[in-house]
């Protein structure tokens, strides 16, 4: 999964995103850093690999939500959707 950061300010921002936890047999791992670089106007995506266990109950939807956390201790607007195993 891609999770897309966008910068509409004015000058370029460090920003580091994470994942909230999703509850019993979820998990939500980064592919890489989560830490990236948005430039002014830009868009950069983070990759994040989301595993249901085997626990996990089929066509229930659970909310997975993703909030980021700029360098200089602001808050990005968080960002949510809805995830079931089929």
């Amino acid at each position: 999964m891609t999770v897309d950061v966008y910068n509409f300010g004015d000058s370029g921002r460090y920003v580091t995103v994470a994942a909230e936890a999703m509850g019993a047999g979820w998990s939500v791992l980064p592919v890489a850093g989560t830490r990236v670089w948005v430039p002014v106007g830009g868009r950069v995506g983070v990759e994040f690999v989301v595993v249901a266990g085997r626990t996990v109950r089929r066509r229930t939807d659970r909310r997975l939500a993703f909030g980021g956390r700029l360098d200089c201790g602001g808050e990005v607007p968080g960002s949510v959707a809805l995830v079931h195993l089929k």
